[in-house]
């Protein structure tokens, strides 16, 4: 190895990246929790094979620029989303974790009843319950926020607008960087859209309502912000704790930028124990002290020629003397593990318990690994449940009498089953909470109310598709075989004692 560029030491084998392929892979198949540390090594792998670390930009954007960004993110959150976008297109495993977290989420939904009074009028109040519950069921709720979710991992802020007629609905994600946040409504953000941003030739791609919004402001009658209406707009934020956008997993980039320095100063110390020096002896005149046979000029050929046929790592060092060895520089007490704290000392930053999140035998530890990356899904629940209900109050679905209120289960695909066998023991004990156990096998309010007519009106299947009689569905508490009393016999006198003695039921 002639270029002491190439003089390096492997921290991240191939056995290394095919056991950490695995792990991550089998998480996302088995819903097991993910091993962060695994997760950063392959992150890093995907930065190494773009040559990020080497040409010092990510896509078009600065190293220097991206540490300003993550050090002073609300100047430049711009910056930010840009990277984020970029790490999803370039590193598969960056792609897969967003997605993971994003698809988490399946928005088990119902309506629920409150503020009921003694003189609500309970006809209307159907009326008013079915209207509702189809209104909603044209929203595709599972399709529509099911976008949401998969935005805001990578991301942390979605911005859309509604499109609806009297058959469709449509959510359409916006762009953040021609928006921005100036107002909260109902415990949710409002955005407006920056008008001077939109192209003429994408205008076709809006609702019409924000087309004609843009054809007021070329001619002077609308201003440069424009603010859609409540029920035209959904603003749902991830990080709800700023203003800004900062992407969920966009801190990971700060220590794959610190990668480069860190081989630079970490492995210059195993570079140094590989080091070897070898020492050469040049003949003296034995008649003179310290006196050598060749010249400096001579020695000077020589050691060319050797050091241009030897690695970096091995040097030469020219003594006088009548005897040499070479000398290792590699301490013998050391007996650490290099290359194993050099991975541990660069991905070993999650911040969290490794019991939590890196495996355990524990079954707790499991089960509260799996709550807490389903509480991701729980806060995003609750600002959608705000939205769908300041749409139920502004369009007047609640009444003096009596209101409605629109909720999501906390349940995900992780611990689906485990949140419906909760609400199934709950019914069994007399809780009113059939709804939200049918909710989870994936029963709307309206499809609640259509299966029941399919079942009782149009098929009737109670009446007309009854089984036969088997012990399988039997409730008769009798068995065995008929006795003579039922088959009309009269009993001998050795029966009438064993029925008298009941020694039939002895065991």
């Amino acid at each position: 190895m002639n270029n002491s560029e190439d003089n390096y030491i492997e921290v991240y084998s191939k056995e290394q990246y095919e056991k950490d392929k695995k792990t991550f892979e089998d998480a996302e198949k088995n819903n097991t929790p993910i091993d962060w540390n695994g997760f950063k090594r392959l992150f890093t792998r995907d930065l190494c094979l773009n040559q990020i670390l080497e040409t010092g930009c990510i896509d078009s954007i600065k190293i220097n620029d991206v540490k300003k960004a993550l050090n002073h993110p609300s100047k430049n959150w711009k910056i930010l989303i840009a990277i984020s976008d970029k790490l999803m297109k370039i590193s598969p495993y960056y792609y897969r974790l967003n997605k993971m977290f994003g698809n988490m989420a399946i928005f088990c939904w119902g309506i629920d009843l409150y503020d009921v009074k003694p003189n609500a009028n309970i006809v209307t109040l159907k009326n008013g319950y079915f209207q509702l519950a189809s209104r909603l069921e044209k929203m595709n709720i599972k399709h529509e926020f099911s976008k949401i979710t998969k935005v805001l991992p990578y991301q942390d802020i979605f911005c859309g607008v509604v499109m609806e007629s009297d058959t469709d609905y449509f959510i359409q994600k916006l762009d953040y960087r021609i928006c921005k946040l100036y107002q909260v409504q109902d415990g949710l953000y409002n955005f407006a859209i920056d008008l001077s941003q939109i192209s003429p030739c994408n205008l076709s791609a809006y609702p019409s309502y924000i087309q004609e919004a843009y054809i007021n402001f070329t001619e002077g009658k609308q201003k440069r912000w424009y603010t859609p209406d409540y029920d035209k707009q959904i603003c749902i934020k991830l990080n709800e704790d700023c203003t800004y956008p900062y992407p969920m997993m966009i801190s990971l980039v700060s220590d794959i930028l610190d990668l480069d320095v860190y081989k630079k100063l970490k492995l210059q110390s195993a570079r140094t124990d590989n080091y070897k020096a070898i020492m050469i002896q040049v003949p003296i005149d034995k008649n003179h002290i310290d006196k050598p046979l060749l010249t400096p000029d001579t020695l000077g050929v020589f050691a060319e020629i050797n050091k241009e046929n030897m690695p970096d790592d091995i040097g030469l060092i020219h003594t006088l003397g009548e005897e040499a060895e070479a000398i290792n520089f590699k301490d013998s007490s050391n007996s650490r593990n290099n290359v194993a704290d050099a991975v541990d000392d660069i991905y070993n930053s999650s911040g969290v318990s490794k019991e939590l999140y890196n495996g355990s035998s524990s079954g707790t530890a499991l089960t509260m690994s799996i709550e807490n990356d389903s509480s991701f899904a729980y806060g995003i629940y609750r600002q959608l449940e705000r939205w769908v209900n300041r749409i139920i109050k502004h369009s007047k679905y609640n009444k003096s009498t009596y209101k409605f209120y629109f909720y999501l289960l906390d349940a995900t695909i992780y611990n689906r089953d485990t949140v419906c066998k909760r609400y199934k023991d709950a019914i069994t004990l007399g809780a009113t909470v059939i709804d939200k156990w049918m909710a989870l096998l994936d029963m709307t309010p309206s499809r609640i109310l259509g299966s029941y007519i399919t079942n009782n009106i149009i098929y009737d299947f109670k009446n007309n598709f009854t089984p036969l009689d088997s012990s399988y569905n039997s409730s008769s508490s009798s068995v065995g075989r008929p006795t003579n009393e039922e088959n009309g016999d009269l009993l001998s006198e050795s029966g009438e004692a064993t029925q008298n003695n009941e020694s039939n039921s002895k065991r």
